[in-house]
C-alpha cells in the first residue's frame, strides 16, 4: 500500500512539472501560477514547446528555354574576322558567320574560330614569335573577353589584346 501511494505521488509531481511550472499551469494563457509562502501570487510565462513548423512543398518546374547560339570566323588570308550572334542552331550560327566573313574577305576562305552556345564569345590577338595569333574565348557574360586575354597569354604570345569585343547569344 505504501509504494502504490508513493507511485502516486510521483505521477501527480511529474504532471506538476510537465510544462515547466512549478505551480498552477494555465494551458488558455501559457502561464504559471504560484502562490508563495507569504501568500503573493506570482505569475509568469512559461516558454511554449518549439513544434517543428510543417515544411513548404518545393516544385520543380521544367522551363524549356531554346538556346541561343553564336560563331567568330576569321580569313587568316585576308586578315579579317567576324561574328554572328542569336541563331537558333549551331549550324545556323556557323553558317552566318563563315557567309559575313567571306563577304568581309572578298571572298577569300574563312574558318571558325570559336562558337558559344548560350554564352559570350570575344577574340584576343597576340604576337608568337613574330606572327599574328587570333584566339578565341567563350565563358558566361562579362567574363567571355578576359578568357579571350588568358587563351592568348597561355599560348605564350606578347602583347595581346581584344580585337573582338564580347557579344553573347543568351536565351
Amino acid at each position: 500500500m505504501k509504494k502504490l501511494i508513493l507511485i502516486i505521488l510521483s505521477l501527480t509531481s511529474l504532471n506538476i512539472y510537465a510544462n515547466g511550472c512549478g505551480g498552477e499551469y494555465q494551458p488558455a494563457t501559457g502561464t504559471c501560477r504560484i502562490i508563495d509562502s507569504s501568500g503573493r501570487q506570482i505569475l509568469y510565462n512559461v516558454p511554449q514547446s518549439k513544434v517543428a513548423k510543417p515544411q513548404k512543398k518545393i516544385e520543380y518546374v521544367d522551363v524549356h528555354v531554346p538556346s541561343r547560339f553564336g560563331a567568330i570566323a576569321i580569313s587568316k588570308k585576308a586578315g579579317h574576322i567576324t561574328g554572328s550572334l542569336n541563331h537558333r542552331s549551331l549550324a545556323e550560327a556557323r553558317s552566318e558567320a563563315i557567309k559575313r566573313c567571306k563577304k568581309g574577305s572578298k571572298g577569300a576562305s574563312c574558318e571558325i574560330l570559336k562558337w558559344v552556345r548560350n554564352g559570350c564569345i570575344a577574340a584576343a590577338v597576340g604576337n608568337l614569335k613574330g606572327t599574328p595569333i587570333i584566339i578565341g574565348g567563350a565563358a558566361e557574360q562579362g567574363v567571355s573577353e578576359q578568357t579571350a586575354m588568358e587563351n592568348c597569354t597561355n599560348t605564350g604570345a606578347k602583347e595581346c589584346r581584344i580585337l573582338m569585343p564580347e557579344g553573347c547569344s543568351l536565351p
